[in-house]
């Protein structure tokens, strides 16, 4: 298997090309990668937000969600990348009142919102689409008795013990260090591994809890323009889904018990909706109506969109 990626998609004026994607896909039941195309499953990459959820299970290995008396809504959101509404802020503010915790302690930079429908321009931590994360590993670390200051460093006991759930799920050492762009720690592994850990994620009756906050709140979990919430609610809770930068999409099939895994190598969340929908289109998965133009001006249809691949 050539190690690169794949075109995926083009959009093409008359005969011209104008665009091109390019990406890989993977699709997998418990035993086995049996269809792919692009990178060689084996290649190692950083799962930036796609991580959230594996990060977020550290909470179940004890009893903080009975302790701490954790809702839904709080379990959903704390894996998301969140937009960033009013309903999230109010949420994630409630949380830090209710266990004595003060936005101060985030240590993470204030930006806009993914959602700009609501915002009124004075951007907060809590606007940044990672804050629940950071929340829930203060949370951890309040319970655990751990240190809150440097909570994230490499070091400290409580990304030690992500790490340690990381290597558990993938049955893989990480070794390969970087950080995320809230600047929490991400250790590289492989497609095959991510797409393991997700497996015994999913399968693991601990995190059902979680699994099912984010299927009734999918909402809560992502938000407006969100492409996860969108796939969760479009197959009305029969897919769980979770997006990442760097191009990532994982969807698992809770009926067909397999994952799909879409990596772009471009940063262009159009693209990889419309990819990664197409995709699910043909496999069944879902039934969704897809543009066929990128572009509309002054009444003509420009650009249109080329799929260059079946799986």
């Amino acid at each position: 298997m050539t190690n690169k990626p794949t075109i995926l998609l083009t959009t093409k004026r008359n005969n011209c090309i104008d665009s091109i994607y390019y990406g890989s896909i993977y699709l997998a039941n418990k035993k086995e990668i049996y269809k792919k195309i692009g990178f060689d499953p084996k290649t190692h990459f950083f799962m930036r937000s796609l991580a959230k959820p594996l990060q977020a299970s550290i909470m179940c290995d004890c009893n903080i969600i009975n302790d701490f008396k954790l809702t839904q809504k709080e379990l959903a959101i704390f894996c998301a990348s969140h937009a960033g509404d009013t309903i999230h802020l109010n949420i994630l503010k409630n949380i830090l009142k209710k266990h004595k915790l003060k936005i101060s302690d985030l240590n993470i930079k204030a930006i806009n919102p993914l959602d700009l429908r609501h915002f009124k321009g004075k951007k907060t931590k809590l606007h940044n689409n990672c804050s629940a994360k950071h929340i829930m590993m203060l949370l951890m670390c309040k319970y655990l008795d751990f240190d809150l200051k440097n909570y994230t460093n490499e070091h400290h006991p409580i990304q030690q013990l992500i790490k340690q759930k990381q290597e558990t799920l993938s049955n893989e050492k990480c070794t390969d260090l970087s950080y995320d762009g809230c600047g929490t720690p991400l250790w590289a592994i492989s497609i095959e591994k991510i797409i393991n850990s997700y497996f015994n994620l999913i399968k693991d009756d601990k995190f059902k809890p979680i699994l099912s906050a984010v299927l009734k709140y999918p909402n809560i979990f992502g938000g407006y323009n969100r492409f996860d919430s969108e796939i969760i609610s479009l197959s009305k809770g029969k897919l769980f889904s979770k997006v990442g930068a760097g191009g990532f999409v994982i969807i698992y099939n809770l009926e067909k018990d397999e994952i799909l895994l879409v990596k772009m190598t471009q940063n262009n969340n159009e693209a990889r909706k419309l990819i990664t929908l197409n995709v699910l289109n043909n496999l069944n998965w879902l039934d969704v109506k897809l543009p066929e133009y990128e572009l509309n001006q002054q009444k003509q249809k420009v650009a249109k969109y080329c799929y260059e691949f079946r799986l």
